[in-house]
């Protein structure tokens, strides 16, 4: 029984026309192949299913190609040396996986054979995959040889986060950026590969694919082999949903109706029936996201202030949910709880309205009966009542900035925001950090909104004077300095 091939490895692309999606850097390859440019080294960076790879075999396929027309940069497929790079058998064709050799003595191996003569064809190419992983002594070591290679050795660094390579490292290559597929260009091929399968696949279920492969080729291609099992008839919308764990948008965008009405229980309820049913908690949320995205956009559109905060505060609690249920090790749990505190949150939001503003007489001039303020400090409600929305805001600063706040007592006057503060340390540092709090505070409160820093009048809270202790006499004084001593005991004596 032959060994099957999976699809992606079946359909990856043998041509520079199969690479879809990355026309720009196609064409520049090309050009450089055609007109015998070929760079020494290069670097293509990209999310994941991009293409990088692809590109970097087709350049070496397409360099030692035997029976390519100089006036072409397509590799035939029909020569010995692009049968052995299909295959995976080419000598000259080196793949490095840098995440598993990364050392320095690894990239010492290859400075010593990289001198070789290439064996069959004219260039020896080394293609390093997730070339960020290297370490900082490999990429030192590595530095020369990318410099001044022979002539025959062509490095391509291909690499998923490009942030982490040395500018160094970056300087000697030229970068090509490889951009995410859209979900037409990954329908476009996944219709190819679904013909070329004889499998009949349902419009909507490629396009649930083509969105749940966010980009990605290779993951759009891998789950359509997942269902390709299913194939004893057309593949359904909802034969896809159930296979890949995703909930129906109706039934999602339920479950965000009881999150921003304040329906917690009713919630929980909805969220362990999807979970009963099958579904991926990270899909789920990512549901989520893209529902309450879609509300968020039609909130500022209709410039609804309200619905608008209320969504871009639920919209980043579900951004970080979605970075933190790969990691966690409850992630139901997780879940659960995050959407119970928006649920909570909404419901105490319509309970408890924002506290009107003071009249004025009564911050200007006290009250008969009572005694005159000292100091100049206005005449303020004992307990402030709660405002609205400071919380939310002081999770969206970072710790440092967070800090100087968590003092801060805020009140809301019409456009004006009062902050009180009990300490003067508290109150200078936040003032300093005012430029990082003011765009979260306009998101807030709109872009009108002013903020002012006052600082409590603590003087009736100081002690009185202390009174002198014995210590303090000057004869004691004297004594303890003349003798070096020091006061263990006070015992008072009548006269």
């Amino acid at each position: 029984m032959p060994e099957y091939q999976s699809l992606y490895r079946k359909y990856r692309s043998q041509t520079f026309a199969d690479l879809v999606g990355q026309d720009a850097s196609s064409r520049a390859l090309q050009g450089a192949i055609i007109s015998g440019r070929v760079a020494h080294a290069y670097l293509f960076s990209g999310s994941r299913g991009t293409g990088k790879t692809s590109a970097a075999r087709l350049l070496a396929k397409s360099l030692n190609c035997t029976g390519r027309p100089r006036s072409s940069a397509e590799p035939c497929n029909k020569c010995e040396s692009c049968l052995d790079v299909m295959s995976g058998s080419a000598l000259d064709l080196i793949e490095i996986d840098a995440a598993s050799n990364r050392g320095i003595d690894d990239v010492r191996d290859l400075r010593e054979k990289v001198n070789l003569a290439p064996a069959r064809g004219p260039y020896k190419v080394y293609i390093i995959d997730e070339a960020h992983g290297l370490t900082g002594d490999a990429f030192n070591a590595l530095l020369k040889t990318l410099e001044e290679p022979p002539p025959h050795a062509v490095f391509v660094l291909c690499t998923t986060d490009a942030q982490k390579m040395p500018l160094t490292v970056i300087g000697r290559c030229q970068h090509f950026v490889f951009r995410r597929h859209s979900e037409e260009q990954i329908i476009g091929r996944l219709t190819h590969i679904a013909k070329a399968e004889k499998v009949a696949v349902d419009p909507e279920a490629m396009q649930l694919i083509a969105r749940t492969a966010q980009g990605s080729m290779r993951d759009a291609v891998g789950l359509l082999d997942q269902l390709v099992p299913l194939a004893s008839g057309p593949i359904s919308l909802e034969g896809a949903r159930s296979l890949l764990g995703i909930a129906d948008p109706r039934v999602l965008d339920s479950l965000l109706d009881h999150v921003l009405g304040g329906e917690a229980a009713s919630a929980l309820d909805e969220l362990n029936r999807i979970y009963a049913a099958g579904g991926e908690l990270r899909q789920v949320v990512r549901g989520l996201m893209e529902g309450c995205r879609d509300r968020l956009v039609a909130a500022l559109t209709k410039r609804d202030q309200v619905a608008a905060r209320r969504l871009s505060s639920v919209l980043d609690a579900l951004l970080h949910l979605d970075g933190e249920v790969r990691r966690h090790a409850e992630p139901r749990l997780l879940v659960e709880a995050t959407l119970a505190r928006l649920a909570v949150e909404a419901e105490t939001t319509e309970q408890i309205p924002p506290a009107p503003p003071a009249p004025p007489a009564l911050r200007a001039t006290p009250a008969p009966s009572a005694p005159p303020p000292q100091g100049g400090e206005e005449l303020r409600p004992a307990v402030a009542a709660p405002v609205t929305g400071w919380s939310e805001v002081l999770e969206k600063l970072n710790r440092t900035v967070r800090a100087a706040y968590l003092d801060a007592q805020p009140e809301v006057d019409g456009s004006m925001l009062v902050l009180w503060f009990r300490y003067g340390f508290h109150h200078k540092k936040a003032q300093e950090q005012a430029a990082q709090l003011m765009p979260h505070v306009r998101a807030w409160l709109g872009d009108d909104v002013k903020i002012d820093y006052r600082l409590r009048d603590t003087e009736t809270s100081k002690p009185g004077p202390r009174s002198a202790s014995p210590e303090d006499d000057p004869f004691v004084r004297e004594i303890v300095k003349r003798f070096d001593g020091r006061v263990t005991r006070v015992k008072e004596v009548s006269e």
